[in-house]
């Protein structure tokens, strides 16, 4: 059990958000979990945590939001210590059609969302004490793109390079940052790509299948949790999808 440790999981009300902040608060870490729009699923999951998870609403894109967020998890939480990035958006299509406000959406709340998320947090993190630890959630297209990926790709490559020059600023302060690169998982987001997209990923694939919420929360807990030693790398879990 991991007394005394405190975390923010942004996006943390479905899908690999969720599957964090369960694994985080089975693990006796006092759990902020954002939601946008909806306060439903994080409310569950507070009934289901009693006591350890505490439902934050939050709009990826929004200092205002973000830093609100930051100290609302404070009051509630008493102090922060561990930080998830994990809420995102996606949106595809060709380059030669994809709409380039659209476009420019997906790179803003992704890659600028995720920096004033950083923003917002990075002074309660130097203001507490012990292993702190701030994790990226980019994906494994960063790496090898993918047709109709050009917007998420870009933006989630462009999240590893920011998440190395976090890591640069704030090592100084005892303050880890690493990222996660997941690959094809089954969530409400691959659940809105073109039939048939998932099954032609999943057959080249190393593994041949797609992998889970839990998996992936799994090898985020490691990062936020156990690599005390770990900082500016970055955890490919894809399935051997980029080798």
């Amino acid at each position: 059990m991991e007394k005394g440790r405190t975390a923010l999981v942004t996006g943390g009300s479905r899908g690999i958000g969720a599957a964090v902040v369960r694994l985080l608060a089975s693990r006796g870490v006092r759990t902020a979990c954002t939601y946008f729009r909806s306060p439903g699923p994080a409310r569950a999951l507070a009934l289901e945590f009693p006591g350890l998870v505490e439902p934050i609403a939050y709009e990826l894109g929004s200092l205002d939001s973000a830093e609100r967020a930051a100290d609302e998890a404070v009051a509630r939480l008493g102090h922060l210590d561990t930080v998830v990035a994990n809420a995102g958006v996606w949106a595809g299509g060709p380059l030669t059609r994809i709409d380039m406000d659209t476009w420019s959406r997906v790179l803003n709340e992704n890659v600028v969302g995720t920096a004033q998320l950083c923003r917002a947090v990075l002074p309660a993190l130097r203001a507490a004490d012990g292993d702190r630890s701030i994790t990226i959630v980019s994906s494994a297209v960063a790496m090898i793109g993918g047709v109709g990926d050009s917007a998420y790709s870009s933006a989630k490559l462009a999240l590893l390079g920011l998440s190395r020059t976090v890591a640069q600023e704030s090592g100084r302060y005892g303050i880890r940052v690493n990222a996660v690169a997941p690959g094809i998982v089954e969530t409400d987001m691959t659940a809105s790509l073109p039939d048939g997209a998932v099954a032609a990923v999943v057959d080249g694939l190393l593994l041949r299948r797609a992998g889970t919420v839990e998996e992936i929360a799994a090898a985020i807990s490691f990062l936020a949790l156990d690599a005390t030693y770990c900082t500016g790398a970055t955890l490919t879990v894809d399935g051997g999808w980029s080798v």
